[in-house]
Parts: C-alpha cells; sequence; structure tokens
C-alpha cells in the first residue's frame, strides 16, 4: 500500500503529461487543417461580368459603358489592402455586377519589392496569360493566400493549386510578366506611394483623386457612383 501509494502522483503526473501532448497535436492539426481548408476555392463567380484591360494592361472588371471606374493601386500582401478588401467586394456586388460601374486593379509592390510583392503581381498576371479572363480569380485568391499565413516560396505553389495550374508554367511565365512595373510607373505619375490608394476614373477619362481620401468607405464609393449616373443623364 505504501509503494502504491507513493507511485500514485508520479502516475498522476505522467497522465497529465499525456493528456497535455494530445491536447497539444491535436491544435496542431487543427490549425493546419484550418489552413488549408482557407486554401480551398475561390467561390466568387466572374464569369457573367465583363472583364477587359486598359490600353496599358491595366485589369479591369465591370460594363465598359459604366460611367465610373474606381481605380485602386493595391499590394496582395499588404495588411491594409486585407482590410479594405471586404469593402471593394461590396463595391463589386452592388456595382460593378449591377453595371453601375467598375473596378481596375494595379498591382502597386510596396511591402517587399522588388522580392515577394512583385512575384505575387507577375503570377496574378501570369494565371490570366495562361488562362484568359482568370485574372480576378487570381486576385482573390493571392488575397486569400497571403491573408492567411506570411507569404513564402510555397505560397506560390498553393496559388497554383488553387488555380488548378501547372506551377512551372506560372514560374516561367513570370520571368516575362511586366504589368506590375507599368503600373508601378503609372503610380509615380500620380505621386502613390501607399496602398490602398483609390482613384477614380469617369468614361474613358484620366485617373482623379477621390474626394474622399485614399480609401473611400462602401458608402462614400456609393456616393461617387450616384453621381456618376446623375451627371451622366
Amino acid at each position: 500500500m505504501t509503494q502504491k501509494t507513493k507511485n500514485s502522483p508520479q502516475r498522476t503526473k505522467l497522465m497529465l503529461g499525456a493528456i497535455i501532448v494530445v491536447a497539444l497535436v491535436a491544435a496542431v492539426i487543427f490549425v493546419v487543417l484550418s489552413s488549408q481548408s482557407s486554401f480551398s476555392e475561390v467561390t466568387t463567380d466572374y464569369s457573367a461580368i465583363p472583364q477587359s484591360r486598359q490600353a496599358d494592361g491595366g485589369f479591369v472588371l465591370g460594363d465598359p459603358d459604366a460611367p465610373l471606374t474606381v481605380v485602386a493601386f493595391e499590394d496582395f500582401l499588404c495588411p491594409a489592402c486585407q482590410r479594405y478588401k471586404p469593402t471593394v467586394e461590396k463595391y463589386i456586388e452592388a456595382y460593378v455586377m449591377t453595371g453601375k460601374a467598375r473596378f481596375e486593379y494595379r498591382m502597386l509592390p510596396v511591402v517587399h519589392h522588388p522580392g515577394n510583392s512583385t512575384q505575387a503581381a507577375r503570377l496574378a498576371e501570369c494565371a490570366d496569360t495562361l488562362r484568359p479572363n482568370s485574372f480576378w480569380n487570381a486576385h482573390d485568391a493571392m488575397f486569400q493566400i497571403a491573408s492567411a499565413r506570411a507569404y513564402n516560396d510555397s505560397s506560390s505553389r498553393s496559388f497554383a493549386e488553387m488555380m488548378d495550374m501547372s506551377y512551372n508554367d506560372l514560374l516561367e511565365c513570370t520571368q516575362d510578366a511586366n504589368q506590375v512595373e507599368i503600373d508601378l510607373r503609372l503610380a509615380q505619375q500620380h505621386s502613390v506611394t501607399g496602398t490602398p490608394t483609390v482613384f477614380v476614373r469617369y468614361g474613358d477619362g484620366p485617373l482623379q483623386v477621390s474626394r474622399f481620401g485614399q480609401h473611400p468607405t462602401f458608402e462614400q464609393l456609393g456616393t461617387l457612383v450616384a453621381e456618376a449616373e446623375f451627371a451622366r443623364r
């Protein structure tokens, strides 16, 4: 009885240690599975929305006859851009999908240039090069990856998997992809140094500074759309 009493605390510690180890393993598995599930699929259907490119290659989503285009200079790796994306999504759903306005995305690598920001932009461009009209799915996929974890070498493979595209083909394409450099020069012409920075374009006119500042709220974007519609009447 005495020997059994002495060993009891030790067995209790061992049992507690085993429980802790199991809990830690379960937590790690949960995190890994959650991360994998967050890279599942991009669900927004862009197939019914007109897609085009500006003369200099800028990616545009929406009806060409819409009176207003919201132009956003962004970096996929930029935390502020990731936080602003829900506003962009609401704007696209409310005004771009309904033909009232357009959205134009410009790549501005500010977080890590040259480096991961530039590579992420080139991969998004290359998705569209290899599979035309896939840029906006690539746009969402890249934001999803960058916001879920720190962007690194494995992120390129995750992007290829999400887009169901050849990783090697994407990498080869990035050697010639240059839209990010074009957009960078455009940003420099308009003294853009941070992201996100929003401009507006009326019809086919030049970029204009938004009167609501660098990143308008959804409500302010709605005001800009309403003003553009009223001015066209």
